[in-house]
C-alpha cells in the first residue's frame, strides 16, 4: 500500500510541473486561450483537492483559511505548524495539536 501513496505523490509532482509548462504556452494561442485557460484552471483545481487528500491521509494538519485546505508544515525555528496561506500557528494562537491528524483547527469545516 505505502507504493501505490508512493506513485500517487510521484502523479501529483509530474502534474505540477505540467500545469506550469501549460500556462506558459497558451498565452501563446492564438484562438481559444479562455477555454484552454479555464480547462487549465478547473485542472489545478482538481490538483490542488488531490495534494489535500493525500496530505490529510498521511497525517498533515490543515489549516481552512481556504478552500481547498492549506497544508500547515512544521517549522523547525518556531517548533510549531504554520499555514503558508495566511501564516497561522498552531501554538501562537493557543491551540492545542488534535489529536485527530489532517483536521483543520477549533471549529473548523473539516472536523464537522
Amino acid at each position: 500500500m505505502a507504493d501505490l501513496k508512493f506513485h500517487w505523490s510521484e502523479y501529483i509532482k509530474a502534474s505540477s510541473e505540467a500545469f506550469i509548462l501549460l500556462k506558459t504556452l497558451y498565452p501563446l494561442l492564438p484562438q481559444g486561450k479562455h477555454e484552454v485557460e479555464a480547462k487549465v484552471e478547473a485542472a489545478e483545481r482538481a490538483l490542488q483537492l488531490a495534494n489535500v487528500a493525500l496530505a490529510k491521509e498521511w497525517g498533515y494538519y490543515m489549516h481552512d483559511c481556504t478552500f481547498p485546505p492549506q497544508i500547515m508544515l512544521w517549522k523547525q525555528d518556531i517548533k510549531d505548524r504554520v499555514c503558508s496561506n495566511c501564516g497561522y500557528r498552531e501554538k501562537a494562537n493557543g491551540t492545542l495539536p488534535d489529536p485527530a491528524p489532517g483536521r483543520g483547527g477549533p471549529g473548523s469545516w473539516l472536523g464537522r
